[in-house]
């Protein structure tokens, strides 16, 4: 396979997946619009309970374009989760929150790993 095909592959649309998220996926446009206006709901979700880091990255992962595209879609969610959650805690800096080990461990790799996660069901859908 040359470079060209592989950089533009898109995992097909299976017999479970609904026509109007095949026409997201498809379309760029639509797609970023998609992907920020899920990664919003996705946070919203995760500030409520912590599996809405599940269901955020799932969201994320159902409007990918691909599979390994879903993935990365899921870290980078995980990695704002943990950015956000650092400006919201007024009370504690990074280094401070670093420090509470391993409590802190356990949430940076919860916020990343759940989102990642939740983002494997586009392998499915």
């Amino acid at each position: 396979m040359s470079e060209e095909s592989t950089e533009n592959a898109e995992t097909p649309p299976t017999d479970w997946t609904p026509q109007w998220l095949a026409t997201v996926r498809a379309d760029r446009r639509r797609r970023f619009i998609a992907l920020v206006l899920v990664a919003l709901v996705g946070l919203g979700l995760a500030w409520i309970h912590w599996l809405g880091l599940f269901v955020a990255g799932a969201l994320v992962g159902l409007v990918s374009k691909s599979l390994p595209r879903a993935l990365v879609a899921g870290v980078a969610l995980g990695v704002v989760v943990l950015f956000v959650q650092l400006f919201v805690t007024p009370a504690m800096n990074a280094s401070e929150f670093v420090a509470l080990t391993p409590a802190s461990y356990v949430a940076v790799v919860a916020g990343v790993l759940a989102p990642t996660w939740g983002s494997l069901v586009r392998g499915v859908l």
